[in-house]
């Protein structure tokens, strides 16, 4: 309540969480409730991304919540939110945690109490509320170190708490599974347990979690679990005594890299008091030798601290150093990318040590004193973030849909699923057409994930563009135009008689079959009637796929981004649509200036070129013969068949990446870089050729 204001406890209240992150999160939750009951993995969530979706784990959706409550979805709301029960319980479980933790080092009963409120405000973990919630759950580090702590070892309750870890978030999971091996480590070490004992415990333990990963959606998106980013969002040396401006009205900012937020690891200034006082006691008497219990945990901190500040090392906005790494790790820094969240386990192993020392170095009573003060200081100093998670959660601002149109509500139960024209992660708009489609219950090919199988999204990108320009489209499905002018202007331009196409609430929609339905409302701003073709404002002069000319206008799918000299293609097939102005009275040659990629361990490449589906020539390209312009002709009738619309395919039949050929790590598979195209008659061509000859 004095963080949040309560509010966000209601679980009807779900417009509180309608930005960025938290929309996913529960719009994640709105599509899964609705899913299946008995599907596996028992955490799919189909209907959330589709083709590109995966499972509950990847929209953060707090799967262990998740799971509870699916099964009484049919009792519950149409708009139910959990987040805010989970904020709740994490700060009772915070608390409850540390108060045991600190408890196993003091046999005063108010010391454990006043250190579990230092937990439960540790700015490390209140940061996590402006918006990654499950992050918020750091309490299972704290559960865990006090599992290592404790007197006897628990297979049952180490097994327990990595599955729930699994089941909040993958980070916490193997920051959880450090703490454990060492846990293990050191009882076998202290021979508590035996060398069989371990091992046991480790296919207990191995077991269990990968089978929890297994039935909670893991492993559905392949190779997508790797991403870039390690190096960026690490933990900055002046971290834990950086108050990033908003937690302390005394300690400045210390300005560092720009995405050092997520290594924010201020110990707050109560904290830092404490911190000096215990290092000003402890160093002044006398010196206690290492215990063997904490020789492991002290060697775990070590690691998780060089992991946390990355191989690229910081001390403020001054980068002293960088390394690069081994390729056998990266396979994990690309997964757990944002390394400045490892360091959590040793921040609250930092607060466990000051607190040990201040209750083994003073009196209980003067102990109690300098604690409860520090706690007024550091709650006083940083009011001023207090009022910024107030406003956030009593005075957030009401989210409005801009799909305000009455029509979208008549017409929704006509169909199935919404399909966003082209699919990709976090796309734009993804969130009202996430929620418009979770609350009528239809699907959505689009959405915002924390982790997508590229090659998932980019075959799902070519099937509807495929679908698309043979004029396909699915009965069942309302599909939203996006960034997609030229796929908007061809089929928009090739719908039926019972199609609609046009513009509503500013969304580019193409709803098939709508004008045979009886009950909907068919009022579609810039109605654009069947068959009725764009302008296409093509001149047949000569498109270049630079950086700098118009080819992105025509390519459909298959391309990579532009460069200065032109456009590589990327994958085993990439598309162009053009338009002939005119019906031609001779064939038409389509000129395409380019080269093919080729390497010595990749000779030849070869090209077979289709216009509307029908193949029209094989082009090949070597070492010996590569680059320069090559014409294909296009028979007359193929022009003229779809009013002058050609969609050209060209298909590669041994496409390479670089990376595959050992020459850089670029992973794009490139079959042939365009430097431009040009669609002539023959006659004009041939003219062409004579007056160059001249």
């Amino acid at each position: 309540m004095f963080v949040t204001g309560g509010n966000i406890f209601w679980p009807l209240n779900a417009g509180w969480l309608m930005e960025g992150d938290p929309a996913t999160h529960w719009l994640g939750w709105q599509f899964f409730r609705n899913s299946p009951l008995l599907q596996w993995p028992l955490g799919a969530n189909p209907d959330y991304g589709m083709e590109i979706g995966s499972s509950i784990v990847f929209s953060d959706s707090i799967p262990l919540l998740a799971f509870i409550f699916k099964p009484l979805s049919p009792l519950l709301p149409d708009t139910f939110q959990y987040i805010g029960i989970w904020i709740l319980i994490c700060f009772s479980l915070q608390s409850f945690f540390a108060w045991k933790l600190l408890s196993l080092f003091t046999q005063d009963k108010w010391l454990p109490l006043i250190g579990g409120v230092f937990f439960a405000f540790a700015p490390a973990c209140l940061w996590r509320l402006h918006g990654h919630y499950s992050l918020f759950g750091q309490w299972v580090l704290i559960a865990g170190l006090y599992l290592y702590f404790s007197k006897n070892f628990s297979i049952f309750r180490w097994t327990g708490l990595l599955i729930a870890s699994a089941l909040i978030h993958a980070y916490f999971l193997v920051m959880l599974v450090t703490i454990w091996l060492a846990d293990l480590a050191q009882r076998c070490w202290l021979k508590q347990i035996r060398i069989k004992q371990v091992f046991s415990y480790l296919f207990i333990g191995g077991v269990s979690i990968a089978l929890v990963m297994w039935a909670a959606g893991y492993f559905m998106v392949g190779g997508g679990m790797e991403t870039d980013g390690f190096g960026r969002f690490r933990m900055n040396f002046l971290s834990l005594i950086d108050s990033d401006g908003d937690w302390s009205m005394l300690l400045r900012d210390l300005k560092g890299g720009a995405d050092d937020y997520e290594g924010f690891n201020y110990l707050g200034l109560g904290m830092l008091g404490l911190g000096l006082t215990a290092g000003y006691e402890y160093f002044r008497g006398p010196k206690e030798s290492c215990h063997v219990k904490t020789i492991p945990i002290l060697i775990l901190c070590v690691g998780l601290f060089l992991y946390a500040i990355s191989n690229h090392v910081a001390v403020g906005n001054c980068e002293l150093f960088s390394y690069g790494l081994p390729s056998i790790i990266k396979p994990f820094t690309n997964t757990f990318r944002s390394s400045g969240r490892f360091f959590w386990p040793v921040y609250y192993l930092i607060y466990l040590t000051i607190f040990y020392v201040i209750f083994t170095r003073f009196k209980n009573s003067a102990a109690i004193m300098l604690c409860i003060g520090m706690l007024f200081i550091q709650l006083i100093d940083s009011v001023g973030i207090w009022h910024v998670f107030r406003n956030k959660f009593v005075h957030s601002p009401v989210w409005v849909t801009p799909m305000r149109s009455p029509v979208w509500s008549s017409i929704a139960h006509q169909y199935r699923k919404i399909i966003f024209v082209l699919p990709r992660n976090a796309s734009a708009n993804w969130m009202p057409l996430s929620h418009f489609a979770a609350k009528h219950h239809m699907a959505i090919n689009t959405g915002y994930f924390a982790r997508v199988d590229s090659q998932k999204e980019r075959e799902a990108r070519m099937r509807l563009t495929d679908s698309i320009v043979n004029c396909k489209l699915s009965p069942d499905a309302l599909y939203v135009f996006e960034n997609a002018d030229l796929l908007w202007k061809f089929a928009s331009s090739n719908i039926s008689s019972s199609d609609i196409a046009g513009v509503l609430d500013e969304f580019r929609i193409v709803a098939p079959n709508l004008r045979d339905c009886k009950t909907c409302d068919t009022r579609v701003a810039v109605n654009n009637p069947a068959g009725k073709s764009h302008n296409f404002d093509y001149k047949m002069e000569r498109i270049s796929f630079s950086s700098n000319g118009t080819g992105q206008k025509y390519q459909l799918y298959g391309w990579s981004w532009p460069e200065k000299w032109g456009t590589w293609s990327d994958g085993d097939a990439a598309l162009v649509l053009l338009f002939f102005p005119d019906a031609p009275k001779d064939d038409v040659e389509l000129l395409i200036d380019g080269h093919a990629f080729l390497a010595d361990k990749h000779q030849f490449q070869e090209v077979d070129v289709t216009v509307n589906k029908h193949p029209v020539a094989t082009l090949k390209y070597d070492r010996q013969f590569n680059g320069g312009v090559r014409l294909v002709k296009i028979p007359k009738l193929l022009v003229s068949e779809k009013n002058g619309q050609l969609v050209i395919k060209l298909n590669f039949r041994n496409p390479k990446s670089p990376a595959d050929l050992g020459i850089s790590a670029d992973t794009r598979r490139l079959g042939l870089g365009v430097v431009s195209l040009q669609l002539k008659t023959a006659n004009s061509v041939n003219a062409s050729m004579l007056l160059n000859a001249d």
